[in-house]
């Protein structure tokens, strides 16, 4: 299932905002492919629309740049973003590009350009990743750090390129008690990447991979108490 995506291109010194359709490399866009990414693409703004009234309605908009406090806003969004993981809506394989084709029907929640990181790797996006926090609970996010910290570890090339480490994140989630203290999330993010900064992590088994990871928080406790 193809994606529509808006881009300005400058033909004969005029600028135009044409469509395009992002599908796998090398699958054939038929008709009937162009008409189901039509149809995704009027879910995709209604969707969007709804989302959008709905942070205004709830006073949730208004958290958007504040310090210490947008990570709500960007958690209920995420949450409200689930119905991208429906393969009968969007195929797993082009769902990359709808964390870019977001950008093209937000009106409140984003304002200006597009952001160079949602065009080259729309997975690495902000809507991605506000997708990604909402998978945890609401204490667990507000307890680990603000928006900033969470970004900061998405970000993280050890996370990026191990996908195992946020789902060790997630059972340390159900767990509870990584930390006796607030906004831990930025010094684990650290200690990971320091562990971890010139190892391959894919080459660990997944026994080995948890020791690691529960050895660090072992530590970040340890530190606490000194």
């Amino acid at each position: 299932m193809a994606v529509i995506i808006r881009e300005k291109k400058i033909i004969e010194g005029k600028e135009y905002i044409i469509e395009v359709y992002k599908t796998k490399p090398g699958r054939l866009l038929t008709n009937e492919e162009k008409k189901k990414a039509e149809k995704l693409d009027l879910l995709l703004e209604k969707k969007i629309k709804d989302i959008e009234e709905e942070m205004n309605n709830n006073g949730l908009m208004t958290l958007k740049g504040k310090k210490g406090e947008a990570h709500r806003l960007w958690y209920e969004v995420g949450k409200r973003l689930e119905f991208i993981m429906d393969t009968s809506i969007v195929a797993a394989e082009d769902r990359e590009y709808i964390w870019r084709a977001i950008y093209d029907h937000v009106r409140e929640l984003h304002k200006g350009p597009v952001p160079e990181r949602a065009r080259t790797t729309p997975e690495r996006s902000h809507f991605s990743y506000c997708y990604k926090l909402s998978r945890f609970s609401w204490e667990f996010v507000d307890s680990a750090g603000d928006w900033a910290s969470w970004s900061e570890f998405f970000d993280r090339k050890e996370t990026k390129n191990d996908p195992r480490i946020i789902e060790w994140f997630g059972k340390k989630a159900k767990e509870g008690n990584v930390s006796r203290i607030r906004n831990w999330l930025r010094p684990l993010t650290k200690a990971i990447h320091n562990e971890f900064m010139n190892k391959d992590t894919t080459a660990f088994n997944n026994e080995e991979l948890d020791n690691r990871l529960n050895v660090i928080v072992a530590e970040l406790k340890k530190n606490e108490d000194k």
